[in-house]
């Protein structure tokens, strides 16, 4: 395993978020159906997901955090998936995001399998909970 990596699948590798990585995160919330059910808004600009790069301190208090998702055969950005603290709340969560050309792949399964083992298995955390909006107009 490389030595960026923080975890490895069949079919991926999963790595901290770097710089070179703002304008993927800047096109990956600029859809609205990628963004729909999560309760984020995009980024305005190139320049504002840098600067949420630079400001991204969850693997310098936790450890662990969200990581850009790459596919092994193609050195592809796919998104992103990992682990977050939430301090209001006191809870873990897990999440991802990927462009919606990797969608139905398995690619999504795949990653949040690994960041959840790991979340118990690295961190011994007891509860790991998922979240999703509710759609609009009334939807359960």
């Amino acid at each position: 395993m490389n030595e960026n990596w923080i975890l490895e699948t069949p079919r991926l590798y999963l790595r901290r978020f770097e710089k070179s990585d703002a304008e993927n995160l800047f096109l990956l919330n600029l859809d609205p159906e990628v963004i729909q059910f999560t309760g984020d808004i995009s980024f305005e600009n190139i320049p504002d997901a840098q600067r949420f790069l630079a400001n991204y301190d969850h693997y310098e208090k936790h450890d662990f955090g969200r990581w850009a998702v790459i596919e092994k055969s193609s050195d592809e950005f796919l998104g992103w998936c990992g682990l977050k603290y939430t301090p209001d709340s006191d809870e873990y969560d897990i999440g991802f995001r990927f462009f919606k050309k990797y969608w139905n792949h398995g690619f999504a399964t795949e990653a949040a399998k690994a960041c959840v083992n790991l979340g118990f298995e690295k961190y011994q955390l007891q509860t790991i909970v998922g979240r999703a909006r509710k759609e609009k107009n009334g939807a359960q």
